[in-house]
């Protein structure tokens, strides 16, 4: 007879509450207010992106794993429809906001109020089009501004590129997930992931922004799609497959060496956020200009010379996040972790995805009002904290008025279809054991289920206090000409 092997389980401790990893979004997302107030001055602070991707993968993976652990499955309907509910209801409202400001610019222009070049109602519909759809980074993608900086002029929504990046990432990977651990391909996806990184790491670093990146004619996401860091996603999924080989006691074990790695991945990930800052440069510091700065320098032989900041930032700045995320994920206790669990940062970051989503609004019209992004330094710094009030100010009120409501439903979704796995599993094993069609039919009227039935671990939503949507997930950019 043939042994049949057994299907792969993950070995890795339960994720739980990890209060760092809420505490580094907060850090991440308070960069990106920052960040794009003060752009010119901290334009590497972009690879916050690939950081909040590397975590995305790393918390998606390894709770779905989990999942699978508890459950012996993974539900898909109930994957997608909690991201959908988490994920969209912020969106469409951000969107809903700017299509009524487009038509009060409208109205404003039909008067002769409003400037002729402003952004019109016809720019906000096709980005919000783009938004909702989830095909943002498809057809105005980070970096867009080399390429066709005319149309990226009028973007209202340059940052949501992050968003359909990360929709498309999560409807491959569930799926993608449960047919690996069925198939016992787990270390085979981890393998090819790893592949794919190195090769995406090599081909930026030879002035590759994508694919086909000469021809006018192509789409500008697939001709700037490797500036969308999916190798930062990628990265994330391998770091959480590696986790799920190692158990508890290999890293009681090892600590010291995976504190050590942890230790250079923040400070290499440091470095590459300020590699291309003016900040740095006018103290003296080294510096690398970010990307070229029009169409007539985006050719390969003139970005192969000049050591662009994307060629290496992108790859190296990831690649360092990685292991601070593996150390603490793994260790409670190391001081990073206490750090970035101060209130105040796991209040951000449990807020991020809100404050991601909404902070452009407030952003530019308040530029808009304060002589945009060429305003003088002084003028930039006063602005700040009235753009980041009003940015917190908005975030709260939908955060708390809005996407929460919305969580209650998801919860009560969760509960709801725990609660009827539990009977059928019930019905399922009393008929197995001839009991009486009578003491299911009790069962399945009072609703009774055990209390842990889709509890921490039934579900990839419920394995972990932390969000696993990284999004801010933020974004990066000139605002509004660049994107990150």
């Amino acid at each position: 007879m043939y042994e049949t092997k057994a299907l792969y389980e993950t070995k890795a401790p339960k994720l739980g509450v990890v209060p760092s990893l809420d505490g580094i979004r907060g850090m991440g997302v308070t960069m990106l207010i920052i960040g794009h107030a003060l752009f010119t001055y901290v334009e590497s602070w972009v690879t916050i992106i690939d950081g909040f991707f590397v975590l995305s993968g790393f918390l998606i993976t390894t709770l779905l794993l989990q999942e699978h652990r508890s459950t012996g499955t993974i539900n898909l309907k109930n994957f997608y429809w909690r991201r959908g509910l988490r994920l969209m209801p912020s969106v469409w409202l951000f969107v809903a906001v700017w299509l009524v400001i487009g038509v009060i610019i409208e109205i404003f222009r039909f008067f002769g109020i409003a400037h002729q070049d402003m952004v019109g109602l016809g720019d906000i519909a096709t980005d919000g089009a783009a938004a909702v759809g989830y095909v943002y980074h498809l057809f105005f993608p980070n970096g867009l501004y080399v390429i066709e900086p005319a149309v990226q002029e009028h973007r209202t929504m340059w940052h949501l590129w992050t968003l359909g990046m990360e929709e498309w990432f999560y409807l491959g990977i569930a799926g993608t997930v449960l047919v690996c651990i069925r198939k016992n391909w787990v270390k085979q996806l981890g393998i090819g992931l790893a592949v794919a990184f190195v090769v995406i790491g090599i081909a930026r670093w030879f002035a590759f922004t994508g694919f086909w990146q000469d021809s006018e004619s192509n789409l500008a996401g697939v001709r700037m799609i490797f500036l969308q860091r999916p190798d930062a996603l990628m990265l994330g999924v391998i770091v959480a497959i590696v986790n799920s080989y190692l158990p508890d006691s290999f890293g009681v074990r090892n600590r010291k060496w995976i504190v050590a790695i942890g230790t250079a991945g923040m400070v290499l990930w440091v470095i590459m956020l300020n590699l291309s800052s003016g900040a740095v440069e006018k103290l003296g510091g080294p510096y690398f200009e970010y990307l070229p700065a029009g169409p007539e320098e985006f050719t390969r032989p003139l970005m192969m010379e000049t050591t662009y900041w994307f060629r290496f930032g992108h790859t190296l700045g990831a690649f360092g996040f990685a292991f601070l995320c593996f150390a603490l994920a793994r260790y409670k206790d190391w001081w990073p972790s206490r750090m970035w669990s101060a209130n105040w940062l796991q209040w951000m970051g449990r807020r991020s995805y809100t404050i991601y989503i909404w902070h452009a609004m407030p952003f530019l019209l308040i530029m808009a009002m304060t002589g945009g992004e060429d305003a003088p330094l002084k003028i930039q710094l006063a602005r700040l904290p009235v753009m980041a009030a009003a940015t917190i100010l908005i975030s709260v009120v939908v955060y708390d008025k809005v996407e929460m409501r919305v969580v209650k439903s998801k919860m009560k979704f969760t509960k709801d279809q725990s609660s009827k796995s539990a009977m059928l599993a019930k019905e399922a094993s009393a008929s197995k054991n001839g009991s009486s069609k009578k003491a299911v039919d009790v069962d399945l009227t009072t609703g009774d289920s055990d209390k842990d039935s889709g509890g921490s671990e039934g579900s990839a939503e419920g394995s972990a206090k932390t969000d696993e949507s990284g999004t801010p997930d933020p974004d990066k950019g000139k605002v509004p000409d660049k994107s990150s």
